[in-house]
């Protein structure tokens, strides 16, 4: 019998034949000291198949018994098919053995057909059936007549590069002569253990996802597709076909998982290569909410000696052309089945935020208040991917109906940075496409903005300019909105849709009311038919501030270029309404009152002091559409209707009567006939001078 002992890489060098020219010397069946064939026994063939990913060790069978070991360098391979055909039977085994038959059983007599069918010197061989290897590389024939038997791999899996396994001649029994130093002492095998072995190629790839800030990106879910190359190391043409199973260390099949884990990570081991190589594409299908998917494939090959590499074309089919792989790189480890290629590469999820500067105050904010024409300053600051040159993306700005903004007429700054607090190199006009929104509804005039290549790729831009409140703004309530949207393509190189971002800034503005009172406040002393108040509003540094009438003592603010009145004068109700107001002092002058009162001494001052909270509807998610930053959801004040309120009272002056009695005209004789009379004094003293 043939035995190895050593390792596998020496047994693989004896080829079935020398095992053969070992096992079926001439002997007597029943020479002296040696047990007899027993013809009426069965026997059996177990084949364990094996891979070597060493690309320097040989190929070929070994045979013997179940207790054989086998080299560390070598695994067990599932799905080598094998069939088993008889060629000669027992009788044949008996001549062969007592030397009555001078038959050479050679493979060159041996001729296949199919997997049923096959001949040996002419004759029709027996087909015994197939098996394929499974449960750790095993397959087993059994209940086998004593006879001569021929096994043949005919196939074997894709990943196997070198051609199938020696075809072998084998007899059963066998004899084995691990059982004693000489034959004549040496037992018969009837289950009879056959090693063939393969090279097999494989690789190992390793793909890290992140996201723009670098950090692991989970469950970004790809597809893996293969073809294989030929003699001639081309590609067939034609549909790439996907791959669902990969093999495990122990050579087992599994699903193939192609979903990143927490750490951004998929591993696929032991990616095999045919007999002249495997080119692979991997494609990016899906990726969490908002996230860019880039289905532009990623192309690398499993080469025959054990190495993976990355596809370095720049043209062609299979050119690696997607610009979100950071970095690439293989681990040439000859030998080694652990040969990686590692892969690293982006996904960008985008962001947009709209802002209004603080009053006074350098601070950002989402919602502010202002006093009606005061200049207000708008900020959007938008991330910009690295692949913007391949994706849609616009930016939109649109006001509600009462602000009016110098943007719409091309006033603004478009600046980028780094980061979003960094954004200070003005972006050149040339890079951008802007464009204005016409207003409609209840929305005021806006713009739209596109980048036109890759200046600020991978960094923010903001979109800064100025705006004020109009003669439309909604005093109280619910302020007034302004939102920004950023839309932008959900794929590069494949699907069709996109995300969008919204955002929202909501400014205010504030009123107050004074209610005129004669004498103390009571609801009987207001002013009655006929009587009403002039007054005059001044700024904290009491200066004149014109206002609009609006009708029933109800006036706002007057904007620049609108000619405005100076006075304002109480309704019916004894108040006066003041709109378009923020936070601060005020004061009102009274320039005319009701007959019998007198006028304020000096301007009545009003403090306006209103807190409002906004309540935002969202603030940060993903949908499958995009993400909804904040939208506005209602307002509520610190006081009622954001209004601040006064009572101013008059008081009764003190005038002396004016009756009309003698007493009166008496009092005017006498001082007219005085005044006379010193005038005629002087006048009569000068002349007698002069004579």
């Amino acid at each position: 019998m043939a035995i190895q002992k050593t390792s596998l890489k020496r047994v693989v060098s004896l080829l079935l034949m020398l095992a053969l020219c070992l096992t079926l010397l001439p002997c007597v069946v029943s020479a002296e000291g040696s047990p007899v064939i027993d013809f009426a026994a069965k026997g059996s063939i177990t084949v364990t198949k094996y891979a070597n990913t060493s690309a320097r060790a040989p190929k070929g069978y070994a045979t013997g018994t179940d207790s054989d070991t086998v080299d560390s360098s070598y695994t067990p391979l599932n799905g080598a098919k094998f069939v088993l055909f008889k060629i000669a039977d027992a009788n044949a085994v008996k001549k062969y053995y007592n030397g009555t038959d001078d038959t050479s059983y050679t493979l060159v007599q041996f001729v296949y057909t199919d997997e049923k069918n096959a001949t040996y010197n002419g004759t029709a061989a027996t087909c015994i059936g197939t098996q394929t290897t499974a449960g750790g590389g095993t397959c087993k024939f059994e209940n086998l007549e004593v006879g001569i038997y021929v096994l043949k791999e005919i196939t074997a899996p894709d990943q196997i590069t070198t051609p199938l396994a020696e075809t072998s001649l084998i007899s059963i029994p066998m004899v084995n002569t691990a059982t004693s130093s000489n034959n004549e002492n040496a037992q018969w095998i009837y289950d009879v253990s056959v090693y063939p072995k393969n090279h097999e190629s494989t690789g190992t790839l390793e793909l890290t996802k992140v996201d723009q800030n670098g950090s692991p990106l989970k469950d970004v879910v790809f597809e893996l597709y293969k073809k294989e190359f030929d003699k001639d190391g081309n590609l067939p043409t034609g549909d790439w076909e996907a791959v669902t199973t990969t093999t495990a260390n122990n050579g087992t099949s599994t699903d193939l998982v192609l979903k990143t884990d927490a750490d951004g990570k998929i591993t696929l081991a032991n990616l095999p290569a045919n007999l002249y190589g495997t080119q692979y594409k991997l494609v990016e299908v899906s990726a969490p909410n908002g996230y860019i998917v880039n289905q532009t494939p990623l192309y690398f090959k499993v080469n025959t000696d054990n190495t993976i590499t990355w596809n370095t074309e720049t043209t062609g089919d299979c050119a690696n052309l997607n610009k979100d792989v950071i970095d690439h790189q293989d681990a040439k480890t000859e030998g080694h089945s652990g040969t990686l290629l590692e892969i690293k590469i982006r996904n960008e999820q985008l962001s947009l935020t709209k802002e209004v500067k603080a009053n006074g105050g350098e601070n950002w904010k989402q919602d502010e208040q202002y006093r009606l024409d005061d200049e207000i300053t708008f900020r959007l600051t938008a991330y910009v991917p690295n692949n913007i040159t391949e994706i849609s993306y616009e930016i939109k700005d649109i006001p509600s109906v009462g602000i009016t903004d110098s943007a719409s007429s091309g006033d603004y700054t478009v600046t980028y940075g780094n980061t979003a607090d960094t954004c200070t190199d003005a972006l050149a006009s040339d890079k951008y496409t802007w464009s204005k929104i016409d207003a409609s509804g209840t929305n005021g005039q806006g713009f739209k903005l596109t980048l036109k290549d890759g200046t600020a790729a991978g960094k923010f831009i903001q979109i800064e300019y100025k705006a004020h409140m109009n003669a439309n703004a909604v005093i109280a309530g619910e302020g007034n909105g302004n939102t920004a949207t950023l839309t932008y393509s959900k794929y590069i190189g494949g699907g069709e849709g996109t995300y969008a971002i919204t955002d929202e800034a909501r400014v205010y503005t504030y009123q107050y009311q004074i209610t005129k009172y004669k004498g103390s406040v009571a609801e009987g002393n207001k002013l009655g038919t006929g009587e009403a108040v002039n007054f005059q509003l001044l700024n904290a540094e009491k200066n004149l501030m014109k206002v609009v009438d609006l009708g029933n003592g109800v006036y706002r603010l007057a904007l620049n270029g609108e000619t405005g009145v100076e006075t304002m004068t109480t309704n019916a109700q004894s108040t006066i309404l003041i709109q378009g107001l923020e936070n601060g002092t005020y004061y009102l002058k009274e320039t005319k009152t009701i007959t019998g009162y007198n006028l304020l001494s000096e301007p009545f001052e009003i403090k306006l002091d209103v807190a409002e909270t906004t309540t935002w509807n969202k603030d940060g998610a993903f949908g499958t559409d995009g993400q909804v930053v904040k939208t506005y959801g209602s307002t509520t004040y610190g006081v009622p209707n954001a209004m601040g309120t006064s009572t101013i009272i008059n008081k009764k002056g003190f005038v002396l009567p004016q009756t009309g009695g003698m007493g009166y005209l008496l009092f005017c004789t006498v001082g007219i006939v005085l005044i006379a009379g010193g005038a005629m004094l002087i006048f009569g003293g000068r002349k007698k001078k002069i004579r």
